[in-house]
């Protein structure tokens, strides 16, 4: 079986590396203690979410004509144990500092501490994929429509994911991060709050708690939930982490804001699957249920 997560061992080290799929993954998390290493069904959460990621790489070589030893896979993390873990099933891991305050700066470190037979095949244009390490269901055809969305779209410095929803008991919880866009798809702004407002259906002026329940009486509230998968290329990165965490940043908790701030334009790709994150006990629940009703155990 070709060694996916070490793609230089399978083909000419001289080709340069044209896509990265990166995955974050930090220890510390306050909703679910120890997440990365949460068991799913017996198995490390951050090792489901790389297996996939492997079959995610073997998907994108056939569908962009990807040679295996163009495509570089791995793990960014701050965690000896994370690390211990996914080495010892052939998961390529980089160690990083536990200080970094956002999943992009983790990868920037990530790809600055990769080996030099592997740094050194990376070029300015080499797209980067950033993959959350709690979504071990991620939408593999919403990943190929960012890869080809960024292909396609050269002067585009960073790409992502939102899906339709009109639930309104999502709409105002705050962990459920949304986003409104412009005509041409481009973000206009992300935020924890319920955004846009549906002023024709709940009304313009009231109390914030007459609000909230107006609005979850309602039947429908449409809106688009960002979900948390990034496209970039190395220099956009590197720019990127130039860049001065500002208010908004600061204000919502949101990396993205970093660049919306800074005036840079982010494409937002519609997704076809909801996201299936896992940041509570209460997820890890529900994530064991969507397992057992597909009859997947192992």
């Amino acid at each position: 079986m070709t060694d996916i997560m070490h793609p230089a061992r399978s083909g000419a080290a001289a080709d340069p590396i044209r896509l990265i799929i990166a995955v974050p993954a930090r220890l510390g998390s306050t909703r679910l203690p120890r997440k990365p290493l949460a068991l799913l069904n017996g198995r490390p959460l951050i090792l489901r979410v790389s297996e996939r990621v492997q079959n995610c790489v073997t998907r994108l070589c056939a569908g962009f004509n990807l040679k295996i030893n163009e495509v570089l896979a791995f793990v960014a993390t701050d965690s000896t144990e994370i690390e211990q873990t996914l080495a010892s099933n052939g998961i390529l891991t980089v160690m990083t500092p536990s200080e970094l305050t956002s999943g992009t700066d983790r990868i920037l470190s990530g790809i600055e501490g990769l080996p030099d037979v592997q740094r050194l095949r990376i070029t300015p244009d080499t797209l980067i994929i950033n993959l959350q390490g709690d979504e071990p269901f991620f939408s593999m055809s919403d990943v190929e429509s960012l890869v080809q969305t960024m292909l396609s779209s050269p002067d585009v410095p960073m790409g992502t994911l939102a899906f339709a929803r009109n639930e309104p008991e999502l709409f105002l919880r705050t962990s459920v991060v949304k986003v409104v866009c412009d005509r041409m798809n481009q973000a206009l702004y992300f935020s924890r709050s319920p955004i846009p407002w549906p002023r024709e259906i709940l009304g313009a002026s009231d109390s914030v708690l007459n609000l909230q329940n107006r609005t979850l009486s309602a039947s429908k509230t449409p809106f688009l939930q960002h979900i948390g998968i990034y496209a970039y290329r190395m220099n956009a990165l590197k720019k990127f982490a130039q860049l001065e965490s500002r208010n908004l940043e600061q204000i919502e908790g949101l990396e993205q804001l970093r660049a919306l701030e800074a005036g840079w334009k982010i494409k937002v790709i519609n997704s076809d699957e909801p996201p299936f994150g896992i940041d509570t006990p209460e997820d890890l629940q529900r994530a064991e249920a969507h397992l057992s009703s597909q009859g997947t155990h192992s």
